[in-house]
């Protein structure tokens, strides 16, 4: 899969139409499978052209009355779209659509080569066939897509490649488990990518919850029940980084919490996320980073201490 950057201009730029008002977009982050924006989006009406890359649409915040007709079909589909709720729009086909009212909205395009991939590797089918949703509601892509807003809203913290591209994957292997045309009539690829899920939900779980530890690639294969070479080649296939690297992308945010949220001396934060020392800590943190461990804690304690009408999580759902 391409490592280049996802450039806004292969969407369709809702976000920057002289009506809408954008607050914060992925571009210059480096996100290769998943491009997304924060926006105020307003009334409008018109056709959307195929971009060839899934769009999905949450609504963050005030509601909207929709309307949407495919161009190989007749009749409109029509909903209220309100927070929470999150709408597809079709990656292959032209479409008609109307809205009424002003809504804060999260946009997120998934590159067509990460859903080809998925759709391939995890369900074996050979064609996509998603259903398009208008107003929809499901709690695991609601989730996915916090997620998302929470990396946009911090770029030091949470939008290392390893971590957007796992949410991205995450975010696509859902929409075609779930809302696909086929997903009904496929059991046996379903079996298999429950399977997937739950043995990289351990195995991600158990690294979360043993950072601080010495923790040896043989230990974390243990947890999915495969070899050493079988877990490269499962990281390496689905998160599209090395065992070792998704570790140490780990270790890094979880030290920027502790130096954000606590108080903890930096040789402290160091143990607590199994770095061997100080100084190789300081030295990871700053090649992922950009800035020594002290530098962060004084600059994001300046930040929070200014911004205190930041666009948060909290906010969006209220």
């Amino acid at each position: 899969m391409s490592e280049q950057e996802f450039d806004v201009q292969q969407t369709h730029s809702i976000e920057r139409w002289d009506r809408n008002k954008l607050i914060v977009q992925s571009a210059g982050r480096g996100w290769s499978t998943l491009y997304a924006a924060v926006a105020t989006v307003n009334s409008w009406s018109g056709i959307l052209k195929p971009t060839g890359h899934y769009c999905i649409g949450f609504c963050l915040r005030g509601p909207a009355q929709l309307s949407v007709r495919l161009a190989n079909q007749p009749d409109a589909q029509e909903s209220t779209l309100s927070p929470r709720r999150f709408l597809i729009i079709p990656a292959d086909e032209a479409s008609q659509w109307s809205r009424r009212g002003s809504s804060e909205m999260l946009m997120l395009y998934l590159k067509r080569e990460l859903i080809d991939s998925v759709n391939k590797d995890v369900f074996g089918r050979s064609r996509v066939n998603l259903v398009i949703r208008l107003g929809a509601t499901d709690p695991l892509l609601e989730q996915l897509a916090l997620a998302v807003l929470e990396a946009l809203q911090n770029p030091t913290l949470a939008t290392t490649p390893v971590f957007v591209e796992t949410l991205a994957y995450a975010f696509a292997a859902q929409l075609l488990k779930a809302h696909s045309v086929d997903a009904e009539q496929d059991p046996p690829t379903l079996a298999c990518y429950e399977n997937f899920r739950s043995n990289m939900a351990r195995v991600q779980d158990f690294i979360d919850r043993s950072l601080g530890e010495d923790l040896s690639l043989e230990i974390i294969a243990n947890q999915a029940n495969i070899s050493v070479c079988g877990l490269k080649r499962l990281f390496q296939r689905h998160h599209g980084t090395s065992p070792h690297q998704y570790l140490l992308e780990r270790r890094i945010a979880k030290a920027a919490r502790f130096l954000t949220e606590t108080e903890l001396p930096i040789a402290e934060v160091a143990l607590e996320t199994g770095f061997s020392s100080q100084s190789h800590f300081a030295t990871a943190f700053k090649k992922k980073i950009g800035l020594s461990p002290k530098a962060y804690r004084e600059a994001r304690g300046s930040e929070l201490s200014m911004n205190h009408d930041a666009f948060s999580v909290q906010q969006a759902l209220a």
